[in-house]
């Protein structure tokens, strides 16, 4: 199988100079934690992720802190700065009107319709949960995630059961019809046998005169 088979169309474009609010209500929506984000002439940009946007809603005494924080340097909690949702929500705000390309990652990796599906696993197994199609000209065509996998596995599994199953009635019906031309033929063998043995001796030796005078041999029937 390859990518193209199990992939999901792209149905809406999110694209990088956007503000990010479009994207962020679109994660929302979709209950998607990673998305595909596109330039206006539709080539691959980058991906976005809810943990990168996690990441530009904490509060800046954290993000100064950085390397101590992020990379066990340090303490693992910030349970001391007591955040509200009222703090959150000034900085989701300010977040919403940033552009989406401050928030991409640039750094993935990118599949073709034509790439192995097994190649798209393993990048998936590396924990690039999404997998962007694109085509020789790195326009984006579609994206692979888990979900999408199984899920064109199951359409695949069903197109083949569903291709056999036809097959298979197209067999009966030309096994069936052929079985009914073998029996009419036969009952028509039966109609003209009958005929012919309730035919009165002298009209069938009649017939049978008359056929051997269409062969021209003169024949009377009697042998």
């Amino acid at each position: 199988m390859d990518c193209k088979s199990v992939m999901a169309p792209i149905k809406i474009s999110l694209y990088a100079d956007e503000p990010a609010g479009a994207m962020i209500d679109f994660m929302v929506e979709k209950h998607m934690g990673l998305v595909p984000v596109v330039e206006r002439d539709g080539t691959f940009a980058g991906l976005v992720s809810g943990d990168g946007l996690m990441t530009h809603l904490l509060p800046k005494a954290l993000t100064a802190l950085g390397r101590m924080v992020f990379h066990g340097g340090g303490f693992r909690k910030a349970s001391f700065l007591h955040e509200s949702a009222e703090d959150m929500n000034v900085r989701l705000e300010a977040l919403r009107v940033r552009p989406i390309r401050d928030m991409l990652d640039r750094d993935v990796k990118v599949a073709h319709p034509e790439t192995p599906l097994i190649d798209a696993l393993m990048m998936i197994k590396s924990k690039q949960y999404v997998v962007p199609v694109v085509d020789h000209d790195r326009k984006l065509v579609g994206a692979i995630s888990f979900f999408s996998v199984l899920y064109g596995l199951r359409e695949e599994y069903n197109r083949e059961t569903v291709d056999q199953l036809r097959e298979d009635e197209r067999k009966r019906r030309a096994e069936a019809k052929m079985e009914e031309r073998r029996e009419t033929e036969r009952r028509e063998g039966e109609r003209r046998h009958a005929r012919y043995d309730g035919e009165p001796h002298d009209e069938r030796r009649h017939g049978e005169r008359r056929d051997g005078e269409r062969r021209g041999d003169g024949s009377d029937g009697k042998g």
